[in-house]
């Protein structure tokens, strides 16, 4: 039928995202954005008892050309709590 709608998604569908790579809403640079995973080295992390490779905050943060993502933390850390 023309002018139809009929088998078109609606207004509020939204496409899948894949939670592990969230992308969020542009607020921020790709610089400020990376930013986040904090300046520790890994052995100031450690002292604090915090996961070396993201510094506590149990995600990375990602950007490339405006597209700004967090990633699990790849050593499986207890959301940023160093293993010892």
């Amino acid at each position: 039928m023309p002018g139809s709608d009929q088998g078109r998604p609606g207004p509020h569908a939204h496409p899948k995202i894949d939670e592990e790579t969230l992308i969020m809403p542009q607020k921020m640079t790709d610089q400020e954005w990376e930013a986040q995973n904090g300046s520790l080295s890994p052995e100031q992390a450690q002292a604090r008892n915090l996961c070396w490779c993201c510094t506590g905050n149990g995600v990375l943060f990602t950007a490339f050309g405006g597209v700004q993502r967090r990633v699990r933390c790849p050593e499986k850390c207890d959301n940023g709590k160093a293993d010892r």
